[in-house]
């Protein structure tokens, strides 16, 4: 199953490696939240995305924004 081999990648990697790891995953869970509300115009875009990132706790989406949106190097 590809969780279980995703999950065993994971734990070989170096510790350093993990938080880029959590980053990506918060990348993707915002992604997911964008998606579900393209087709609601009752939704403003802005407020799904701060409160997604809210939910998981970034703290720094206002700075790093690029990075969470596209993967780019923390600034």
């Amino acid at each position: 199953m590809l969780a279980n081999k995703i999950k065993k990648d994971i734990t070989a990697l170096p510790g350093e490696d993990l938080e880029e790891v959590e980053d990506f995953i918060k990348t993707l869970k915002i992604k997911k939240d964008i998606k579900k509300t393209q087709g609601k115009k009752s939704h403003n875009i802005f407020n799904v995305i701060l409160d997604s990132a809210m939910d998981m706790g970034i703290k720094d989406l206002a700075r790093n924004h690029d990075h969470y949106l596209y993967g780019t190097e923390k600034r």
